[in-house]
């Protein structure tokens, strides 16, 4: 329905009350002024399943929210979310939709990194977005030689190139590595850039998704470790995720060593670190050699003859 103006030829003219003792003359309704916004009313409340009847003064409202009921699975609308608090609560990370969860930044040439324009992504699981949102000046990023940058997208600001020396953004001279820097809800880490003394960059794109894992199965033979028999496998794996991965399940089967008995798991530990200090390790999470870009350790299990390892990791 088009608004109908009075009749002078000013399509959006106004209504105005007529004033005799002014001199000023009421505006002609015209008949589709008054028909036209009836049969649309009309028409949404039999769209709705109702029957238009003159008693009954509600009937728009129902129809509206018979509609929102139909749409959403009906319920009481007082407890209907909007998008835009849906986009404030929800405890969703966010989504780069590509194949591999990556945007794939580039850098054209030495000193600038730009971002693709039409990679999609998903804020809070629930508000499609994507690069073609922003104008290429808006993705586009000059770099300085001998540098270690994280570009981000942040709901606030957009695409954001951040230098990890930066006090503002690292105050606490952080290391790169650090899980203070891993993707939240409204801040995601798209990239790893650094740059050479030529100014020239090496990108590693990270994957952006609710749900991070990985899972491997080890099979390996006694391998003697120090004075002491074992177990000891080279654990490794490239993971370059935006969050860092947490462990899930770490096992071995049990299994009969050469001297008739069985030993308990210790864990994955640094690469180079002897066995009684990786025992000493063991109750210690944080030595696990893991970050958002790789695993890499050694398993180590004593007295076994031969041992199976399930290994998992989400973020």
């Amino acid at each position: 329905m088009r608004y109908t103006a009075p009749p002078g030829g000013d399509l959006d003219a106004p209504y105005i009350d007529g004033n005799r003792n002014a001199g000023i003359k009421g505006s002609v309704v015209p008949a589709a002024a008054v028909e036209h916004p009836q049969r649309e009313l009309d028409h949404l409340i039999a769209f709705s399943g109702q029957t238009p009847d003159r008693t009954d003064l509600e009937q728009v409202r129902k129809a509206i929210e018979s509609l929102i009921s139909a749409a959403t699975g009906g319920g009481d609308t007082s407890k209907f979310l909007l998008v835009s608090q849906a986009r404030a609560r929800l405890p969703i990370f966010p989504e780069i939709l590509s194949a591999d969860g990556r945007m794939n930044v580039t850098s054209p040439a030495a000193g600038t990194v730009l971002v693709p324009p039409t990679v999609a992504f998903q804020h809070r699981g629930i508000f499609p977005m994507s690069t073609s949102d922003y104008s290429e000046a808006q993705r586009s990023f000059a770099t300085v030689a001998n540098k270690t940058y994280h570009l981000r997208w942040t709901l606030a600001d957009g695409f954001v190139l951040r230098d990890l020396a930066n006090a503002g953004y690292n105050p606490a001279v952080a290391a790169e590595t650090n899980e203070r820097f891993d993707s939240s809800y409204d801040d995601m880490l798209i990239a790893r850039v650094t740059t050479n003394g030529s100014n020239v960059a090496t990108i590693t794109n990270l994957a952006n998704r609710n749900a991070l894992a990985f899972m491997q199965l080890i099979h390996g033979t006694d391998v003697k470790l120090g004075s002491q028999n074992g177990a000891n496998f080279l654990v490794s794996h490239a993971f370059n995720w935006a969050r860092t991965p947490k462990t899930v399940s770490l096992a071995a089967s049990r299994v009969v060593s050469a001297e008739g008995g069985y030993d308990a798991d210790i864990g994955i530990m640094p690469v180079g670190v002897d066995r009684n200090s990786a025992l000493a390790l063991a109750s210690h999470p944080a030595a696990m050699p893991i970050n958002r870009y790789q695993l890499n350790g050694v398993y180590l299990h004593d007295m076994a003859a031969a041992v199976t390892l399930l290994f998992s990791a989400g973020g």
